[in-house]
């Protein structure tokens, strides 16, 4: 049953006011610790320590409430920043406006400041079977301990055959490498920033073995494939053909049904006319 749009427009409107109603260090840990740290160095985004020494306050204000304005004026700052991202954009995160940013901006210079010691990443080591569980969670085969949904209900990975996974979410054959590798990816999955994944997985967070199986079947998808599969082209083109002809033979069988229903009764109607006239 698909939600009104109005009643899902409330949904996201309160969602909206609810992160704008955070702490400071709340929101940057629900929405921005999974691209950037605080003297942590680099993830998916840059180290925002210092962050002020780089760019005015206003630049970052306007950067951080609307980021495709800024890369669509053609600033050369902005630019470098995705290149340097992958070419993962920034986007704007729920509920974020001028305000919230420069409290975020303090929140950020208080951390820098304040000397708290920055907690050394040690990468995980991943096995054959981490892939093969990962593998698994990703098509929902094995259940999460959380009960969040399936990978596959909304992305793809090329080296799935047939229809090769959903597609309301973007492909992440190369998301381990594309999100900084472990660490970026780490961050990523333990709180996903995106309007989308963030209120789903809120209540159903992953866990952190979870996170290390899921990374450990990325990488290996990363590593291994590098383009669809002939078998899932072919198979999505085959699948389209069959359920194009099946569609017509439906809609074939479901106007036959109507045509007669209309014909019969003008054909007896004519031969009743006939009969009158010939009487």
């Amino acid at each position: 049953m698909r939600i009104p749009y109005f009643i899902s427009g409330l949904i996201f409107l309160t969602s909206a006011v609810g992160y704008a109603q955070n702490s400071p260090e709340q929101y940057f840990q629900t929405n921005c610790q999974a691209c950037h740290t605080i003297g942590g160095g680099k993830l998916i985004g840059p180290d925002l320590k210092d962050v002020e020494t780089r760019q005015t306050r206003e630049w970052l204000i306007n950067w951080i409430t609307d980021p495709a304005s800024v890369l669509a004026s053609g600033d050369p700052y902005a630019a470098k920043i995705l290149i340097e991202a992958n070419n993962v954009p920034m986007v704007p995160s729920p509920g974020i406006n001028a305000e919230l940013a420069a409290r975020l901006l303090d929140y950020i210079l208080e951390i820098a400041t304040s000397g708290t010691p920055v907690v050394a990443y040690i990468p995980p080591t991943f096995t054959p079977e981490d892939i093969v569980i990962g593998k698994a969670i990703f098509l929902g085969k094995q259940k999460l301990t959380n009960t969040g949904p399936p990978c596959v209900s909304c992305h793809q990975v090329n080296s799935l055959s047939g229809l090769g996974g959903g597609k309301l979410g973007v492909n992440l054959t190369d998301v381990y490498f594309r999100l900084g590798e472990a660490r970026g990816l780490t961050n990523w999955l333990k709180a996903p920033p995106t309007v989308t994944m963030s209120p789903v997985f809120a209540d159903h967070p992953l866990t952190d073995e979870e996170i290390v199986e899921l990374m450990a079947f990325f990488k290996n998808e990363g590593e291994t494939t590098n383009a669809p599969t002939l078998a899932s082209v072919a198979n999505f083109i085959l699948y389209g053909i069959l359920g194009t002809i099946l569609l017509f033979v439906l809609i074939g069988s479901i106007w036959s049904g109507r045509f007669t229903a209309v014909r019969k009764p003008m054909i007896a109607a004519s031969k009743h006319t006939k009969s009158t006239i010939q009487g």
